[in-house]
């Protein structure tokens, strides 16, 4: 089968089907290749019209993306409900997907997991079926199905669903829980340059969870997640460069990995470049960018960065001198349970004027009401291998001190979908 590039909108890949023996086929094929996406979509639309599956499917995706002329997607609807009804498992799923996703149809979570369950054998949809029943979305099924779908999906290849099945494995009940499966199963997910999986496999090698102890081992997969953009891994590797464990201190790498994760909203890294600035550990002393990456973290809600960003503005370290913004801020982080940010915060109540509280107090419920849907964030714990983050919590400073082929075969579009789109949506990954 030839290989697929992305499409650019829905992330949907076209199925190449072989048709070795059809010249328009293998024409339509090669035009998609080289980016001539009209040819492709004229003799595939030809095709589709005489009745080929697969043609309809790739037509459809065309069609949802705009390659070759407009987005149509009523039209592409049309040649997915024609090819599903011929059987084409890849248009079965794609239906189950923009019904899930609400995409150019109405939002209807029944639908998607009937479309799901009709693409019966088709991994992506097993895996999409799973999530679906996971997080109570649909009717039909329980946490034995959940994994059973799971396992069916895993034993296609896929990655994702190899992945959370490992999840599934490490972190079960105590009649689940095999954390030596969970290591194959994440080592099967890695080997796919599948990210989570290769951040959670660099972490158990950290913690010696299921395996020895193993430090190269950890920061090799640890790093290969983390050039692909994973977060997580970016700030683990951040920390451990920042802490020394089990690695040569360098502050240049640490702050290195921790701004590739604080870019990406990683408030717990966004906080400790904060702290790296406001002490000059790799850079040089910064108040006004330790302020910046304080707020980052801040707005998203974490609660150190919060108490820490109203010290600076009682001390007008890196921001104007404002009583009322760091009441605010100490307000935020005692309402997670913060005990500096309680301190802070009733010591400087006690030094403002009774319009200045009232004006903090309401700035701090509108904030409140305007992230209420947001997870919260909160600082590492005993399972964190570099929960030493914790430590740069200021004790306080009032103003007194400061995303087929041949019969069988995956498409493409399947395994990209299953390996990439479905934990984002599904909130597989933590």
């Amino acid at each position: 089968m030839l290989p697929a590039r992305t499409l650019t909108i829905t992330g949907i890949a076209l199925l190449l089907f072989a048709g070795a023996a059809r010249c328009d086929s293998r024409q339509a094929e090669q035009a998609w290749q080289e980016g001539d996406y009209v040819t492709a979509l004229q003799v595939w639309q030809s095709l589709a019209a005489a009745g080929d599956g697969a043609a309809q499917y790739n037509t459809a995706i065309l069609l949802l993306d705009g390659l070759g002329q407009h987005p149509d997607p009523q039209a592409a609807l049309d040649w997915l409900q024609r090819a599903a009804a011929q059987g084409n498992a890849d248009a079965r799923f794609c239906l189950g997907y923009l019904y899930a996703q609400g995409r150019d149809v109405p939002r209807d979570d029944e639908r998607a997991a009937q479309w799901y369950r009709a693409a019966a054998g088709h991994a992506a949809a097993q895996l999409n079926l799973a999530l679906l029943y996971r997080d109570k979305r649909a009717r039909g099924g329980d946490d034995a199905e959940v994994v059973r779908l799971l396992r069916a999906a895993a034993d296609q290849g896929l990655a994702a669903a190899q992945y959370l099945l490992a999840e599934h494995y490490a972190q079960g009940d105590v009649a689940s829980r095999d954390v030596r499966h969970a290591n194959v199963l994440y080592r099967k997910a890695a080997d796919q340059t599948y990210a989570p999986a290769q951040r959670q496999l660099g972490l158990m090698f950290l913690n010696g969870t299921g395996a020895p102890v193993d430090t190269d081992m950890a920061i090799r997969w640890l790093t290969r997640a983390a050039q692909q953009d994973d977060a997580e891994a970016q700030y683990y590797l951040g920390m451990l460069y920042r802490t020394g464990k089990g690695v040569d201190q360098d502050p240049a790498l640490a702050i290195h990995w921790l701004q590739e994760a604080a870019w990406l909203g990683h408030a717990r890294a966004q906080y400790n470049l904060g702290l790296m600035y406001r002490e000059g550990i790799g850079v040089e002393r910064d108040y006004h960018e330790a302020a910046r990456w304080y707020r980052a973290a801040a707005e998203r809600g974490e609660p150190r960065a919060q108490n820490n960003l109203g010290n600076f503005y009682v001390s007008g370290r890196g921001v104007p001198q404002d009583y009322v913004l760091a009441h605010k801020w100490f307000n935020l982080a005692g309402a997670s349970g913060n005990e500096n940010g309680i301190r802070n915060r009733d010591k400087l109540a006690g030094q403002i004027t009774g319009l200045q509280l009232v004006e903090a107090q309401r700035l701090a419920r509108a904030w409140h009401d305007s992230h209420a849907d947001r997870p919260q964030v909160l600082p590492g714990d005993a399972t964190d291998p570099v929960a030493i983050d914790a430590a740069g919590d200021d004790a306080g400073t009032a103003p007194a001190s400061g995303m087929s082929g041949t019969a069988g075969a995956r498409s493409w579009f399947s395994r990209w979908f299953g390996q990439d789109k479905t934990v984002a949506q599904g909130g597989g990954e933590k």
